[in-house]
């Protein structure tokens, strides 16, 4: 086994440890990763069933959303009832929701907007939020307590508010995205439990890299390979080595004038 193979054979090895350390040992206990490819934000998607999204988001005492968000400039002139886009949400239960247009140039005022109901009515509480910054990746994670939920942006509670009322449990999907909005999504993942600051931080750390900045998956692009691999064609295969020059295909012509 030549050299090369060997070195070959052992990156292929590191990766599949890194694999297995990364995503399958110290993966959060209890944690679903729904979304683990970047995702346009410019149209809805659901992206877990509404049985799932009872199981584990409103079924329990608590329950845990976080995921990766890039918003870019949106849609200043789209016509919304109430003035915000959800962002995040589970319809008829709550809503992480900003306004298509930012009241700074790179920022944009947001919300997340909880249906209660007190025993007769429902009402609609709204927890006031800093805004998302724009133009890089921000990590947003919604925990529920109770009554109580937290928000945190990267590794800051950004808001901690206990409602007047109990949250409305309709079965209805989990949504991210919207009409409106501009941006990717990525690394969406939900837990049946409400997970401690200190969890939600190894999570997004696992998905961080020494400048803080998301990992973005990308496939694996195996080119590097040409550069040595196919420099000489392999002995005994009937191929020309990628070194040779096209053969010329242009007919040689005399002229008087030349």
């Amino acid at each position: 086994m030549s050299n090369f193979v060997k070195i070959i054979f052992g990156i292929v090895v590191l990766i599949m440890v890194y694999y297995i350390v990364a995503y399958i040992m110290y993966k959060g206990s209890g944690n679903e990763y729904i979304v683990s490819s970047t995702e346009p934000l410019n149209a809805k998607k659901d992206i877990l069933y509404p049985d799932q999204t009872q199981k584990l988001l409103l079924g329990g005492s608590g329950s845990t959303v976080m995921g990766f968000f890039k918003l870019e400039n949106g849609d200043r002139t789209i016509k919304v009832s109430n003035g915000y886009v959800p962002l995040l949400q589970v319809d008829n239960n709550w809503y992480l929701e900003i306004a298509p247009a930012p009241l700074q140039k790179q920022s944009s005022s947001t919300r997340l907007r909880v249906q209660t109901n007190d025993g007769q009515v429902q009402k609609q509480e709204i927890i006031n939020l800093p805004d998302i910054p724009k133009q890089k990746w921000v990590f947003i994670a919604i925990l529920r307590d109770g009554r109580r939920f937290d928000v945190i942006y990267d590794n800051q509670i950004v808001a901690s508010q206990r409602l007047e009322n109990y949250p409305v449990i309709i079965s209805s999907p989990l949504s991210v995205g919207n009409k409106g909005l501009s941006g990717s999504v990525s690394y969406v993942i939900v837990n049946g439990q409400r997970l401690t600051p200190n969890e939600v931080e190894r999570e997004r750390n696992s998905h961080v890299n020494t400048d803080n900045i998301m990992i973005e998956t990308r496939p694996m692009d195996f080119s590097f390979l040409n550069l040595s691999v196919f420099k000489k064609c392999p002995p005994g295969l009937p191929c020309d080595p990628i070194t040779s020059p096209p053969s010329n295909n242009l007919l040689q012509w005399k002229s008087p004038y030349a």
